[in-house]
């Protein structure tokens, strides 16, 4: 395999000069966090004396943090020997990661504002064996990023998750425009964020009543004690922290898909996505177990869905780089889904729904004992009030009865296709090879009533179909353990 001799891979190499920036930055940022409160403390203190133990803390914790930081850039160390990459780092405590290229799944660049003044860039490695990144290089140059990447591309021609493929052969899918993100960011769930939002600021004021003990207690609860019982200035706190959550989504959201663009290559989906954090990765033809695409009711009602790429490696994989693209139109998805399933649109050879009881099985298991559980513990603070809490038993039986309503189950020769939801609708793909296991279950009821559900279960996770005919399931497990056995082609 040929390489310029100034990449050679088997000589142990640092990372860029330029990268003691971006890692004086970071070390910036947690000696921020940790000695903040610190700050407060010294600031709001009464001083006794020239120089006390809170002025040596402000000097040494920086001090420490700024020193390990910079020995840590100048102790590590990347190279290849034989099929493993090596990393070296550490200086009091040194440490060793060796990485079979064989068990990289995904290979990440990443380019944050201040990579990108500098013009060096992130490079993350990932395995399927944990959650988490297994190795960084914080900085080197574009070149070399983009050099280390092919080498291990070359080196490993079937695993090229999240490998940023070469340009030549790319097509545009689809692009997001400047309104495109903003519709997004409106549409975005403003509840979460203003949760998100709340969350923060009991955090924080938590925090600072760790500092300042009952002084601050006392001041918010006598600055309280005045508008508790003010419906107006309830309205107005809630009010502003929703306007602060949308502006937040807004801004998040913008941050993520600015520039968003998919382009189709002869190995995969390349993304390219980010305003300060530019972010490219590669969904592999090969990776992709089965294709979901959905929308809230909201969401439809202007045309947006969000499709996701469920990929090879489980939950694993799923936690470490899902990947969901964001379509603002609907239209969007018959060029993304055709390379997996070029025929989906003329489906149904058979179409299948859940059978009727399905709504009252819902209301007894699990809106009976929810409905009763709210209802007794309900009752110590509410009284008969506790009531309204069997509003859980129509609520349950309503929201089974739209489910089945909207349920549809489309099977073809060579993949099945599922609609489902309540209030939004959410349809799933599969082809039938990628299948790996079939668990067919069935409750007391069920094997009375001759009903059953099935598990389809891949190694990107799993499809369930509820409440289905005994015979329908038993033909669907072994037509799927059929077509698996029998077909030719690779799952992954």
């Amino acid at each position: 395999m040929n390489h310029p001799p100034e990449n050679d891979w088997s000589i142990p190499q640092r990372q860029s000069s330029l990268g003691l920036v971006i890692i004086v930055y970071k070390a910036g940022i947690t000696i921020l966090k940790a000695i903040w409160p610190i700050v407060l403390v010294a600031l709001f203190r009464q001083k006794k004396g020239n120089f006390d133990t809170i002025e040596l803390l402000l000097i040494i914790i920086p001090l420490l943090i700024l020193i390990k930081s910079v020995l840590d850039f100048y102790y590590y160390k990347f190279y290849i020997t034989g099929n493993d990459l090596v990393i070296k780092k550490g200086f009091i405590s040194k440490k060793t990661i060796t990485l079979p290229i064989n068990r990289i799944q995904a290979v990440h660049i990443d380019r944050s504002v201040l990579h990108q003044l500098l013009n060096v860039a992130s490079l993350k490695v990932d395995t399927a064996g944990s959650e988490k990144t297994e190795a960084t290089i914080e900085a080197i140059s574009v070149p070399k990023a983009e050099s280390l990447k092919s080498f291990l591309l070359d080196s490993l021609p079937d695993q090229i998750a999240g490998e940023v493929v070469r340009a030549p052969g790319e097509t545009v899918v689809m692009k997001l425009s400047p309104a495109d993100v903003v519709k997004l960011g409106i549409s975005a769930n403003h509840i979460q964020t203003f949760f998100i939002v709340i969350a923060f600021g009991i955090s924080m004021l938590q925090n600072l009543e760790e500092i300042f003990g009952n002084k601050l207690t006392n001041f918010v609860n006598e600055s309280s004690s005045t508008i508790i019982y003010s419906v107006r200035a309830f309205l107005l706190i809630a009010i502003a922290g929703l306007l602060v959550s949308v502006v937040v989504s807004i801004f998040r959201i913008v941050l993520l898909y600015f520039d968003f663009k998919l382009y189709k290559t002869a190995q995969g989906f390349k993304l390219k996505t980010g305003l300060l954090h530019s972010r490219q990765n590669v969904v592999p033809f090969s990776k992709i177990q089965f294709i979901s695409w959905s929308a809230n009711l909201f969401r439809r009602s202007i045309g947006l869905y969000n499709l996701e790429f469920h990929q090879a490696g489980g939950d694993i994989v799923s936690r470490k780089q899902k990947v969901k693209i964001p379509l603002t139109n609907k239209l969007y998805i018959d060029g993304i889904i055709a390379h997996y399933h070029p025929d989906f649109r003329d489906f149904a050879d058979s179409v299948h729904h859940i059978n009727s009881i399905y709504p009252f099985r819902r209301m007894l298991l699990p809106g009976i004992p929810v409905a009763i559980f709210f209802t007794l513990t309900g009752y110590f603070w509410l009284h008969w009030y506790s009531i309204i809490f069997l509003l859980f038993l129509p609520y349950f039986f309503l929201s089974g009865l739209w489910f089945q309503k909207n349920f549809r189950l489309f099977i073809s020769v060579d993949a099945m296709q599922l609609l489902s939801g309540v209030w939004g609708r959410e349809i799933k793909i599969v082809k039938w090879r990628k299948i790996q296991i079939v668990d067919l279950r069935q409750s007391i009821y069920q094997r009375s009533a001759g009903l059953a559900t099935i598990k389809l279960i891949t190694a990107a996770g799993s499809i369930t179909v509820p409440y289905i005919s005994l015979s329908l399931a038993e033909t669907i497990r072994n037509y799927a353990l059929y077509k698996v056995e029998s077909s030719n082609e690779p799952w992954m």
